[in-house]
């Protein structure tokens, strides 16, 4: 899938006249210094594809619209299906395919993409977050069910650490936190195994902590009454998919990877993961992936920026980079913006 062209109007700093942006099928690079909106139109893809805005949908209103009138997104879109987008944004996010409504969850169906934002940075040694939420977004691809399913266990667990910390009983809590609670952690792991399947085992290993012997439900159903006691004292459940972890262990020495490799090695590690599931996600949904990458560049020497030229090129995906300046050698032509 592609992007032909998109416009922006009323959109956080791009204010009054609307930015139309005419889009290569390949490589885009979105170029500028800080805070000249590089990233919030990134953001504007990332709505038009689905996904939604990077912070909350009010703030993504004009800075300087004091009137605080209606974002206006549009795209039109090619490849295995060609369709315009459009996205009218007030207190919430309104989707049209073709001039008619349509959800989150379906346009992610017809024009999946990948996000990369800068704190995706530590998905290899940052918080458990993190990793969660780069299998969350395969989940939401494949099981169209898991956003619904996923914010309504947020839901129950909000309700069940309220009657803690007001000391009344949780049992009517138990039987949603268990099955909604197992079922997303039963659709991470599977996802998860479908993608370390497309992965030579000789270069590292990938497993979700805790690991799961029966069905999520029942693992869940069991842990809430071993640690009912730590519960209590918590004020807050202690099992459950928010305390699942990505652990990914190097073959070669068998440690975490945060502790073997460098800065560049992990930024290639993402890229491949990154990659891995465009992949795994164009043989699921048949339809090649867009991907978003918000400053990846950053912090790779002149090799490490050759090598993710290249492994973007192969894909033959329409790619968009975010970056202060061309990261990639000045002779190669792009598409893309200057800011």
């Amino acid at each position: 899938m592609k992007f032909n062209y998109s416009t922006v109007k009323n959109f956080r700093n791009f204010y009054g006249s609307e930015l139309k942006v005419e889009w290569d099928p390949g490589i885009n690079l979105i170029l500028g210094k800080n805070a000249s909106g590089k990233t919030n139109l990134l953001e504007s893809l990332s709505i038009l594809s689905g996904w939604g805005a990077f912070t909350k949908t009010s703030n993504v209103i004009s800075w300087n619209d004091e009137e605080k009138r209606c974002v206006s997104l549009y795209a039109e879109v090619s490849g295995e299906e060609s369709f315009d987008i459009s996205a009218k944004i007030l207190s919430k996010i309104s989707l049209r395919l073709n001039n008619k409504s349509i959800s989150c969850t379906d346009l992610r169906l017809v024009l999946p993409s990948i996000i990369f934002v800068a704190g995706g940075a530590n998905l290899i040694d940052g918080s458990p977050s993190v990793r969660r939420l780069f299998i969350d977004r395969l989940c939401a691809l494949f099981f169209p069910p898991f956003a619904k399913k996923l914010s309504d266990f947020k839901y129950v667990l909000q309700n069940r650490i309220l009657l803690l910390k007001q000391g009344k009983p949780v049992d009517r809590t138990t039987d949603l936190y268990c099955s909604l609670g197992g079922w997303i952690m039963d659709r991470r792991r599977e996802v998860l195994k479908l993608l370390t399947d497309m992965i030579p085992p000789v270069r590292f290993n990938m497993t979700f902590r805790p690991l799961i012997m029966t069905s999520g439900e029942e693992f869940l159903r069991e842990a809430l009454k071993r640690n009912f006691n730590n519960e209590l004292r918590a004020l807050h459940p202690v099992d459950g998919p928010n305390y699942d972890d990505l652990s990914i262990i190097l073959c070669e020495n068998k440690k975490p990877v945060a502790e073997s490799l460098s800065r560049g090695q992990k930024k290639r590690l993402i890229l491949y993961l990154i990659i891995t599931a465009g992949k795994l996600i164009a043989l699921k949904i048949k339809r090649n992936p867009i991907l978003l990458l918000d400053d990846f560049t950053a912090e790779l020497d002149s090799e490490g920026k050759e090598w993710t030229y290249l492994q973007l090129t192969k894909t033959n995906w329409q790619v968009f980079l975010t970056s202060p300046e061309n990261p990639f050698s000045i002779r190669k032509k792009f598409g893309g913006i200057k800011f």
